[in-house]
């Protein structure tokens, strides 16, 4: 079972918000805001400050990030670069998409892998 299944079967969130939290993880713009949080850039408010931003304007994702200042050329490269190099999980995902909070997330992750743990 992986994690975003386990969190169906907790009622912690539906099928549909999984599937909709798997596009996310295939869009580049998304790989790219994610990769700015895992580098302490931007904050998931941020996130989905900017996914609004794109949606809205249908900007490319640096030009949107430098016209809203919340990165530089230098960062925006550096995000870029390392994006091959940073697994996301779908609970970062899910949280960005405000479909469940981080506190919530953590707490169902460690019980996941307790679980996983406990099976074996």
């Amino acid at each position: 079972m992986l994690f975003g299944e386990y969190l169906i079967s907790k009622c912690k969130i539906t099928d549909g918000e999984l599937l909709f939290a798997l596009k996310f993880q295939r869009n580049e713009n998304v790989m790219a805001a994610i990769n700015g949080v895992a580098k302490g850039y931007l904050t998931y408010e941020d996130v989905s400050k900017i996914m609004d931003y794109l949606r809205e304007t249908g900007l490319r994702f640096d030009e949107a990030v430098i016209n809203m200042g919340l990165l530089n050329m230098e960062q925006i490269k550096e995000i870029s670069n390392g994006k091959e190099n940073i697994h996301h999980r779908i609970g970062e995902i899910l949280v960005m998409c405000g479909v469940i909070s981080k506190l919530e997330m953590e707490a169902e992750h460690l019980n996941f892998k307790r679980k996983k743990h406990s099976e074996r």
